[in-house]
């Protein structure tokens, strides 16, 4: 395939995936994206997106073919995919569910100075999930909090969300030691910055 026909199909190939267009080849759209990932033409940040949207998808055999790409390409190199995977794991979406290897995977980009700050905070909150759910993992109050906490830190606003909703009293009674606290609520929300969530909810305390 010439370069130009090739990027020209690829492109597409993913402006039809994300109008969920029936006539899209998945299994054709993924094999090129693999191609595209072995020339180097794809940006790590382009094939997560890409992934994402497979996984994501409600066209048939997509979510399958996600994370199909996402083994063939390697989710032990660059964060992005290792955050796709993780999301994959522990949703499960587009295969069986490994809730462990998935938190461990959020910590493990949670803690590489590699990743942006965004993506770290979206793996702390997605660990702060497991332990507020706990899944794959004993529920943990505190250690729910405290990764809320350093998600916002990273720049993962909507954290702010569920902390808030903490103070609120909406999750964690089984914590006796903290009594729930409006004004701590609402100052949590005002972290979340422009947040929908939290906006809504500051809108509900007033």
């Amino acid at each position: 395939m010439q370069i130009q026909s090739w990027v020209g199909t690829i492109e597409r190939e993913w402006h039809q995936l994300r109008r969920a267009d029936p006539t899209l080849d998945v299994e054709k759209f993924s094999r090129h994206v693999i191609a595209a990932n072995k020339t180097g033409f794809l940006s790590a940040e382009s094939i997560a997106a890409i992934a994402n949207a497979l996984l994501t998808s409600t066209l048939n055999r997509a979510p399958d073919l996600g994370r199909w790409l996402l083994e063939r390409i390697g989710t032990n190199r660059h964060p992005a995919w290792r955050m796709a995977m993780a999301i994959s794991l522990v949703t499960p979406t587009g295969g069986e569910a490994d809730l462990e290897k998935g938190n461990a995977i959020f910590g493990d980009v949670m803690k590489d100075e590699t990743a942006d700050g965004h993506l770290r905070g979206m793996a702390a909150a997605a660990l702060a999930d497991s332990a507020r759910l706990g899944r794959g993992m004993q529920a943990d109050v505190s250690r729910a909090l405290s990764l809320y906490e350093h998600a916002i830190k990273l720049g993962h606003k909507a954290s702010a969300h569920n902390l808030g909703l903490f103070w609120e009293g909406a999750w964690g009674a089984e914590d006796r030691s903290v009594t729930p606290d409006r004004t701590k609520a609402i100052q949590t929300y005002r972290r979340g910055g422009d947040d929908m969530g939290c906006q809504r909810r500051l809108a509900a305390l007033r």
